[in-house]
């Protein structure tokens, strides 16, 4: 059974929109972002807004129904929908499908808005799916968008209208203007969820609790890391704010007096220190975002452990002093970072770590660095009745990063690397691996420079998942040319008329001229 639920009589509002997470709802309850967009919709009067999510990953779907008052999806005039991970969109699809809805916008009198930081990081390979992208943050874009619905009602006119909002890029409308992304620049300005969308029988992902943003954006700029690039400036919310925020929530929260504490960079600031010792002192149990390991000292780790935390989940990405400087990562903290998290096992913590493998022409070298570390780690954490988990992540290059120049790398080196990886940790540590493949796919969708509508169709008539992304494209995506060797450094690149800000594009390009010196032109010597 759902609480704090949003319902309205449907006969007396003038829109009804659906608002679609392409995954399942267990996912769609543990992020935030649905209940941004649901409780800013539904504070219009104007507006009904009821969500839809996918029953399963792969297969036929039912016809969708809307969670709020079980109506069909093709009764609803709008559809909103967030994607948050690229191979998404074919969840979408199968929805439009088994609603039988045109997935094609040319074909579909329904205009499609979509978000999210896939969105932002390049719309075009969605273009001939969705009829419009906006490009930044929903407190400070969505109700305009809204507003000019209700002004037009008219999927032709509305298209025209909003295509005029610099932060909203209409393919065949506005192409070939920048697209200006527009966000919240004092986080206590922008509202916050508190009466959340709660199942008393599933539990999300992190955990029941109250999901707490606690900041948005992140200070540093790791070479391979997109969110920091969608997401900055870096803001954080006062203690105040965060304090009267936490106190309502969990005034109507079934989880009890618990919190998800939501940050791409957690605990950096003394910010983040007082929210830890007030949790602390009002005997509120946390669950933490991965942490900042330079930011983990004495003081921090205790009151960690009063909170009820038990198991970390740090991302050191590496061991090798050159992979460091290559990420931009605790450079020349090679040291200090693997006694650290021996310090931490110390403590009686458990380990997830996050660890990345596979920049182009990487040597064996570096990733024996890796194993051995993480030997020494495991034996670490045996001694001291410890368990230590990693998860093997194939390096992704993301459009707005220094990657979109290097591209990935060869699917025969990385499952050689990941091969060495698991023979060497084999019964020392549980590993994870991300598998190679999806990692290929993101790639495919992310870095194209084309509208990959039909693919995306294909996919989801097949039901998706790997087995339809292979027999719709073969190897295709496995040794395509922008994913394997990048665009060119210098040249137009497909995604350029997205402006994020200045200093994405000039630190993605400073740090391609690092990368440059580090690896003799274009691969770790």
């Amino acid at each position: 059974m759902e609480l704090n639920t949003i319902y309205k009589n449907p006969v007396k509002v003038k829109a009804r929109i659906a608002y679609i997470y392409p995954s399942i709802y267990r996912v769609m309850i543990s992020s935030l972002a649905p209940d941004i967009i649901y409780q800013l919709s539904n504070s219009m009067n104007e507006a009904y807004t009821e969500r839809f999510t996918n029953t399963r990953l792969t297969g036929d779907e039912p016809p969708p129904r809307s969670l709020e008052t079980n109506t069909p999806l093709k009764y609803f005039g709008l559809i909103l929908t967030t994607l948050h991970y690229e191979p998404d969109i074919v969840n979408l699809v199968r929805l439009l499908i088994a609603g039988k809805i045109p997935v094609k916008r040319e074909q579909r009198d329904t205009p499609i808005i979509a978000g999210g930081p896939v969105v932002m990081e390049n719309p075009i390979p969605y273009s001939g799916i969705i009829d419009a992208f906006v490009i930044g943050e929903a407190e400070v874009t969505l109700e305009k968008v809204l507003l000019k619905w209700f002004e037009t009602m008219d999927k032709k006119r509305f298209l025209e209208e909003i295509a005029g909002l610099t932060y909203v890029y209409v393919p065949g409308v506005n192409d070939g203007e920048k697209i200006i992304r527009k966000y919240v620049e004092r986080l206590d300005d922008a509202a916050h969820p508190v009466h959340q969308v709660e199942n008393t029988e599933i539990e999300p992902i992190y955990g029941g609790g109250f999901k707490l943003e606690v900041s948005r954006g992140c200070p540093y700029w790791c070479s391979f890391c997109l969110e920091s690039r969608v997401f900055q400036p870096y803001r954080e919310r006062s203690i105040m704010m965060l304090k009267e925020i936490m106190e309502e929530g969990l005034s109507s929260s079934i989880w009890g007096r618990r919190v998800v504490i939501y940050s791409l960079s957690f605990p950096v600031s003394p910010t983040h220190v007082k929210l830890l010792e007030y949790i602390s002192q009002e005997k509120i149990k946390a669950s933490l975002p991965s942490l900042r390991l330079t930011a983990l000292r004495s003081n921090v780790l205790e009151l960690i452990k009063e909170i009820g935390q038990r198991t970390l989940s740090l991302a050191p990405e590496t061991f090798s002093p050159l992979l460091h400087r290559v990420f931009f990562k605790y450079v020349s903290l090679h040291d200090e970072i693997a006694n650290t998290i021996e310090d931490i096992l110390k403590q009686g913590f458990n380990i997830k770590l996050y660890m990345i493998y596979g920049v182009k022409g990487t040597r064996i070298d570096e990733v024996k660095i890796d194993i051995n570390t993480l030997k020494k780690l495991a034996s670490s954490a045996r001694r001291h009745g410890r368990e230590l988990s990693i998860s093997l992540n194939p390096l992704i290059p993301k459009p707005h990063t220094m990657f979109q120049w290097i591209g990935m790398e060869e699917p025969a080196k990385l499952k050689e690397i990941l091969g060495l990886y698991r023979g060497e940790l084999r019964g020392l540590i549980d590993a994870r691996p991300y598998d190679i493949e999806w990692g290929f796919i993101q790639a495919y969708i992310a870095l194209s420079s084309m509208p990959l509508d039909n693919v995306f169709i294909n996919v989801a008539t097949r039901g998706g998942g790997l087995s339809a992304w292979r027999k719709t494209l073969g190897d295709r995506y496995l040794r395509s040319s922008y994913v394997l060797k990048g665009y060119e450094f210098g040249g137009k690149l497909p995604w350029e008329f997205i402006v994020l800000g200045d200093l994405p594009v000039k630190t993605a390009e400073k740090q391609y001229e690092v990368f440059l010196s580090l690896s003799g032109g274009g691969s770790m010597p």
